[in-house]
C-alpha cells in the first residue's frame, strides 16, 4: 500500500492505493477539481511521483 498527501499547502485531501498509476490518476482529479487546475503539467505529476510513500508503521 502507498499513501499521498496533496502538494497544495494547507490542503489535508490525501489517499492510498495500491500502486503508483492509481495514486497519480487521483492526486490529478484532485488537482483538476479542488484546486481549480485545468492542466497537470508534467513537473506537478514528478512532484507527485516523488510525494508518494509507503505509510509509516503502527506503533
Amino acid at each position: 500500500m502507498k499513501q499521498y498527501e496533496c502538494l497544495v499547502p494547507g490542503c489535508a485531501w490525501h489517499t492510498q492505493a495500491e500502486d503508483s498509476a492509481e495514486i497519480v490518476r487521483r492526486a490529478a482529479d484532485h488537482l483538476r477539481s479542488v484546486h481549480s487546475e485545468s492542466v497537470v503539467r508534467p513537473e506537478m505529476i514528478e512532484r507527485i511521483k516523488q510525494r508518494i510513500h509507503e505509510p509509516a508503521a503502527a506503533q
